[in-house]
């Protein structure tokens, strides 16, 4: 049995290497993957199952035409199109789980400002999923279901290396205000609620982390703002990664 915030990640599905079976396997993930998110895209499916984007595109065609999943073409992203499942496709895991699933999602329903936001956040879950990483993951919707009321989520949680940590993506700067409060919750997070205990924040873009950065030092230098630098420091994690960073940025942003 597959539990719940492990739907989607393929290895959890295959059980023999036939080919049958790891075929299978990759049409599960993709359909509890995309009932967890609401939908997805090309590029992270690349990363889900580690594939070239022709094998890709040629799976996707076939679920297209079984009607297992339905294409929805979107114009604030690179793939300029998504992937939502249709009632077929519901019904493949709900038979597979011997369990019903909410699935509400439409065309008209995407969130379109923040599209390219919500993807870039699922491939980095989805690769680290790949790369055997995280054990499992809890979406931020799925965080709305912990009790926590309207505190703010993060974009995502992830199991990693024996402790849970939060996924955050920066596409934009920020105002310091906002950023105060941010950084307010993310103590609020890791201490009084202890979702995690550490914090990990991505960009496409290397200055919007650069911003940040520079935002927070304002912030520790005020000591009318009561932050404890050295708290931040341990549990707050910039990545700087210029392989992730190029990988975000060409694969959402670049057209």
């Amino acid at each position: 049995m597959i539990s719940v915030y492990e739907r989607g990640i393929l290895a959890r599905y295959i059980t023999t290497t036939s080919t049958k079976a790891r075929h299978q396997a990759k049409l599960l993930s993709l359909l509890d993957w995309i009932q967890r998110w609401g939908y997805t895209s090309p590029a992270v499916l690349q990363a889900l199952w580690g594939l070239d984007k022709s094998v890709i595109n040629r799976m996707v065609r076939r679920y297209v035409r079984e009607e297992l999943i339905a294409e929805v073409p979107v114009y604030s992203c690179r793939d300029k199109r998504v992937f939502i499942l249709k009632p077929e496709g519901l019904r493949t895991i709900e038979s597979f789980h011997q369990a019903e699933f909410k699935y509400n999602t439409k065309p008209s329903s995407f969130p379109i400002k923040t599209l390219t936001h919500d993807l870039m956040v699922q491939y980095l879950v989805a690769k680290g999923c790949c790369e055997g990483n995280y054990r499992f993951f809890i979406n931020e919707a799925e965080q709305g279901k912990d009790g926590t009321g309207k505190k703010r989520r993060l974009d995502a949680i992830v199991y990693n290396c024996g402790e849970l940590q939060g996924i955050e993506v920066e596409c934009s700067s920020k105002t310091i205000p906002y950023r105060l409060d941010i950084i307010r919750r993310y103590r609020s997070a890791i201490v009084e609620e202890q979702k995690v205990s550490k914090i990990l924040m991505f960009s496409h873009k290397r200055r919007y982390l650069r911003d940040a950065e520079r935002i927070h030092d304002k912030l520790f230098a005020d000591v009318d703002n009561n932050l404890d630098r050295s708290f931040y420091e341990a549990h707050l994690k910039f990545v700087f990664s210029r392989q992730i960073t190029a990988e975000l940025y060409e694969s959402f942003w670049v057209f």
